[in-house]
């Protein structure tokens, strides 16, 4: 969970440095790409949150079971 959020803020930071010789315009196209690719990859770690509870729940219940 850790390494998406950590892709996430690493990519926020390259695409702010890249930004440092452009437009006012493209600063604000290159955020709001950032910001897009950001909130992918804390869905994408929300999701595998939500898988790996899952696969967890089914593994607890098939031990409470035997």
């Amino acid at each position: 969970m850790k390494n998406p959020i950590a892709y996430a803020l690493l990519l926020a930071a390259t695409m702010t440095m890249a930004a440092c010789d452009k437009t006012p315009e493209d600063k604000m196209e290159s955020a709001k790409e950032s910001a897009q690719d950001s909130a992918e990859s804390a869905q994408d770690a929300a999701q595998k949150t939500g898988e790996a509870i899952q696969q967890k729940a089914e593994e607890t219940h098939d031990e409470a079971t035997k």
